[in-house]
């Protein structure tokens, strides 16, 4: 679900097509000319790229914690509905609770068996439970890349690569919530410089049920 505007080029590479051919491409190039083959021969290991701004870092600290409290904040409403039905289908289809009113609300025993059996159909079709789970999977995913990050274990361009393959198994994404967790995510890394997305109230009240794929705009720090 990472959602960072950087753009980094790849060096392009190229093999031979035959053995034939890259003998005869070594016989008519210099030595001198290869010097990375040399130092392979060497045991030395190629320069690397240029380090990373300060800047690239914060901004990729911000997209690993957007997509961290995103997660965080599907798993707690999936499982907070998710209990919240549980508790009435139990109660609902306990025939004891009819027993607490008169003998002219004798239909209450139906009301409350169909609508036991309704909540556990929602339930069991939009498998509430498990979602949150994968949820929780995923926001630990991207904190433990958060914390390679900043202890520096893995190089910039290896967290960032991985950032978008853990995208790439999640689900499409509810952008009104992502949009509160980038704001959350800007606060957290960059504090009173930060920017923040200007979202209608009822976006805000709707971001876990609807998926508002409308662009927001971004308010000056």
């Amino acid at each position: 679900m990472a959602s960072s505007q950087r753009a980094t080029q790849a060096p392009a590479a190229s093999t031979a097509s035959s053995s034939s051919a890259s003998e005869a491409i070594a016989s008519t190039t210099p030595s001198d000319a290869r010097p990375s083959d040399s130092r392979r021969r060497d045991g030395e290991r190629p320069p690397s790229g240029p380090a990373p701004s300060p800047a690239a870092i914060d901004g990729l600290r911000c997209d690993l914690l957007m997509n961290a409290r995103y997660h965080a904040s599907r798993e707690a409403f999936l499982d907070t509905v998710h209990r919240v039905l549980m508790f009435l289908i139990i109660v609902l289809g306990a025939a004891a609770v009819t027993e607490l009113f008169d003998e002219k609300f004798h239909l209450l025993k139906g009301v409350f068996g169909a609508c036991s059996v309704v909540l556990a159909a929602i339930d069991l079709t939009a498998d509430l439970s498990n979602r949150a789970r994968c949820h929780a999977l995923m926001k630990r995913r991207y904190f433990e890349l958060l914390a390679e990050l900043t202890s520096g274990q893995r190089p910039v361009a290896d967290v960032e690569a991985h950032m978008h393959r853990c995208s790439a198994d999640e689900e499409p994404a509810f952008h009104a919530l992502l949009a509160v967790c980038w704001n959350a995510a800007q606060e957290m890394v960059y504090g009173d410089a930060a920017r923040a997305y200007k979202l209608p109230k009822c976006h805000l009240l709707l971001k876990n049920v609807f998926r508002f794929g409308r662009k927001y705009q971004i308010a000056a720090a």
